[in-house]
């Protein structure tokens, strides 16, 4: 009795071992790689109830799974497309799961071109070769060729001295570039009388670097003033080309003033009544 016992312990232990193993799936179309909203992966499985997913290095994606007989078939569907390459597709069915790598990669679609330039702000004291380098993401953040096998290109470009504000070839913010003036060339430098109030009006200008661009605002201008055993230094700035202050008279007259910007002096300049 003891014994009959015993068997059919060992028998229904072996059933419900039975019951719990899942056959491997078996993969029907192989491919390096699945093109998303594209391809299909076909598999012959047994039994029902299967689920399946995807894991990328960034998401999760539960494909379209569709069953009839023994044959399950899988279409990866995401919205906003994936972050290409490496990814693992889970089947699983009860406790049992089935890991398999797959490769993804978006349907072709032209990416957006960037355009960097370094440095991004160039003085045309120095040179004006500037490094360009060009590249280009898709819509889901992944690097697009531009053109077979190609995904960066690099160029040197001798850029025009003049000043401003540019836009690379994709006219964006990230591609935008600055040419900055240079040290002024030289100082012109005249004075006005106010009879009146008996003030001078002192102007340095128009001040221009060796390309013709005019001296950027807020560059440190300043003014030396000489009379008699006097001396006076005056700091002011530029603004549109010219900076310039107004003195009395009395304080000036017969002095020899001169203006210096960076390491350029103006010629003296004698201050007389007319």
């Amino acid at each position: 009795m003891k014994r009959t016992f015993l068997q059919i312990a060992l028998s229904l232990a072996l059933l419900g071992c039975q019951k719990g193993q899942v056959k491997k799936p078996i993969i029907l179309n192989p491919q390096s790689e699945i093109v998303v909203n594209q391809d299909s992966l076909l598999f012959e499985v047994e039994g029902v109830n299967w689920t399946a997913w995807v894991n990328t290095p960034v998401q999760v994606i539960y494909p379209q799974l569709t069953r009839i007989n023994n044959q399950i078939t899988l279409r990866i569907n995401p919205s906003e497309g994936v972050i290409e390459g490496q990814a693992f597709l889970t089947l699983q069915r009860d406790e049992n799961q089935f890991i398999y790598p797959i490769s993804l990669k978006n349907q072709e679609a032209k990416g957006q071109l960037q355009d960097l330039r370094s440095p991004k702000t160039v003085n045309t004291d120095s040179s004006m070769i500037q490094q360009q380098v060009l590249y280009a993401f898709d819509h889901s953040g992944n690097l697009s060729e531009l053109e077979e096998g190609v995904f960066f290109k690099e160029n040197y470009l001798e850029l025009f001295p003049n000043a401003g504000t540019f836009q690379g070839l994709t006219s964006t913010a990230v591609s935008s570039f600055y040419v900055d003036p240079g040290t002024v060339k030289e100082i012109p430098l005249t004075y006005s009388l106010n009879k009146y109030n008996q003030t001078v009006e002192i102007k340095a200008g128009p001040l221009k670097d060796r390309y013709n661009n005019s001296v950027s605002n807020g560059t440190l201008a300043i003014f030396f003033l000489e009379k008699g055993k006097e001396q006076k230094r005056i700091e002011t700035v530029v603004q549109d080309s010219y900076c310039q202050l107004t003195m009395p008279l009395s304080e000036v007259e017969n002095g020899s003033l001169k203006v210096k910007i960076a390491q350029v002096y103006s010629l003296s300049l004698i201050i007389q009544q007319p």
